[in-house]
């Protein structure tokens, strides 16, 4: 019997996908293909290509201040941020430079920005699939691939139960990291999902506070020799010709976005913008999973409660690897008499 694992989209919280596959194998449970969308595209092919371990380190060492330099945060067509560290960090160091070269069968999913169509690796050279599997929405740009424009899988399938089922796999074992967003536990963790967003809030009025740094007249003169692409990747000089005016008023305006999530909600003090981008695309996915899972259900259907964990806070690892583990320690006893017995 082959079995198969689809990784689940979730941003930060796609650092849990490390320990549950930790934790599987531990269990005695043989992986044979591999399917992942966005995070779970990052993770899994790291773990296609047998540099699991490595990535675990990488990203268990990682500060929040780190995060925000990785993920470049500035002024671009597309998105707030481009990520681009990130991922050639996976190319450099955890990820082989084809699908056909991985030790296990892989494939990625993304979506086709002006047609909605689902597209799928499996075959050729990795290049930009796995960036363009992982550009969320207005936060990352697009991903221009042959004569597609690319955005995140997870817009139309977030956790690909069937990429694994057309690699082949009898048995499907899924991760869904937003498995949060449920009706009859709305209201009961309401106020977890308010601290989520307010620390993604935090996160960019970081960004916003660099922002402002580097166009400040003192900073103007050695922003050249102090700020280089290996602290934080902030490449507006294409866009910003006069910096002088037209980059204070972006400073404004990212001013006027980036306000903190207040305590209490009410008319007057609005959520900001990332905090309604991020809720909404996480109600998006919730939606679309349900849907997914209900149409092509796996065997076993995996869902860490991370209802604690900002979609920023990469910074985590450690505590999230932690989390997949105890995962399945919870539910070994399934996986045994369904998979061992």
């Amino acid at each position: 019997m082959k079995i198969g694992l689809a990784l689940g989209a979730g941003a930060a919280r796609g650092w849990t996908h490390i320990g549950i596959i930790q934790a599987l194998e531990k269990l005695g449970v043989k992986i044979d293909v591999v399917a992942g969308c966005s995070i779970g595209a990052y993770v899994g092919a790291a773990y296609a290509s047998g540099r699991l371990e490595g990535l675990k380190e990488w990203a268990c060492s990682l500060s929040d201040w780190q995060v925000l330099a990785l993920m470049g945060v500035g002024l671009r067509r597309g998105g707030i941020a481009s990520g681009q560290k990130v991922f050639d960090k996976l190319a450099s160091e955890f990820c082989e430079s084809s699908y056909e070269a991985m030790q296990k069968p892989f494939a990625s999913v993304a979506t086709d920005l002006y047609t909605g169509r689902e597209v799928v690796f499996n075959s050729g050279p990795i290049g930009d699939t796995i960036q363009a599997s992982c550009a969320i929405p207005a936060l990352f740009a697009p991903v221009a691939h042959g004569d597609r424009w690319l955005v995140d899988g997870a817009v139309v399938n977030p956790v690909p139960v069937n990429l694994c089922r057309q690699l082949g796999a009898d048995f499907v074992i899924a991760v869904n990291l937003n498995a949060d967003f449920r009706p009859l536990r709305l209201e009961k963790l309401r106020q977890d999902h308010e601290e989520n967003q307010r620390k993604t809030e935090d996160f960019f009025t970081k960004s916003q506070n660099v922002l402002r740094q580097w166009f400040s007249p003192d900073s103007k003169n050695d922003k050249n020799s102090d700020a280089s692409d290996d602290e934080l990747d902030v490449n507006a000089s294409d866009e910003v010709k006069n910096e002088e005016g037209i980059a204070s008023d972006v400073i404004e305006k990212v001013e006027e976005e980036f306000t903190e999530v207040p305590e209490k909600v009410n008319k007057r003090n609005p959520p900001g913008i990332m905090s309604v981008m991020s809720s909404s695309l996480e109600i998006l996915q919730a939606r679309v999973t349900r849907s997914r899972l209900a149409g092509d259900p796996p065997d076993i259907l995996i869902e860490p409660q991370l209802t604690d964990v900002g979609i920023m806070e990469f910074h985590r690892a450690e505590e999230l690897c932690a989390k997949g583990e105890e995962t399945i320690a919870r539910i070994a006893e399934q996986i045994r008499y369904q998979l061992l017995t």
